[in-house]
């Protein structure tokens, strides 16, 4: 008796986690977000496809009003006023781009650590992330 109710239980407990895993579970499309323009204007999207229940693409962009921030961001007028400032802003552009793949390898956003100058651009992309992936989830 005393068996069968041991694994009576194994059994109930066993079916409990595999149901609260099943209700996680990505449906397959393809999920944007977009940031709110901060005081300077700039905002990101993130775009996240799902495939089988996983994350199979994302990608994190940076814009300014005028555009994705590409090598002219830090520039002020086109022209490099400030040399570390401007090492400072592409270095951590550079940072950010490699956020969508890290994604993709973690499958959870609270996983992909921040990389050192980017740090803003980590918690706007955290945030979008989880927002398109609570699409995902409906």
């Amino acid at each position: 008796m005393k068996k069968f109710l041991s694994i009576f239980l194994v059994v109930v407990m066993v079916l409990g986690l595999m149901a609260g895993c099943g209700g996680s579970k990505l449906k397959d499309g393809t999920y944007e977000k977009t940031s709110e323009p901060d005081e300077r204007g700039n905002y990101a999207t993130i775009t996240v496809v799902i495939k089988g229940g996983k994350i199979t693409e994302a990608e994190y962009v940076e814009y300014t009003p005028d555009g994705p921030k590409d090598e002219n961001y830090g520039k002020k007028d086109g022209k490099i006023e400030n040399q570390e400032n401007y090492d400072k802003a592409q270095k951590a552009l550079e940072a950010s781009k490699t956020y969508g793949d890290k994604l993709v390898d973690a499958q959870d956003p609270s996983k992909v650590d921040a990389v050192s100058g980017a740090t803003s651009s980590h918690k706007t992309f955290v945030q979008l992330a989880n927002e398109a992936l609570a699409d995902a989830k409906k």
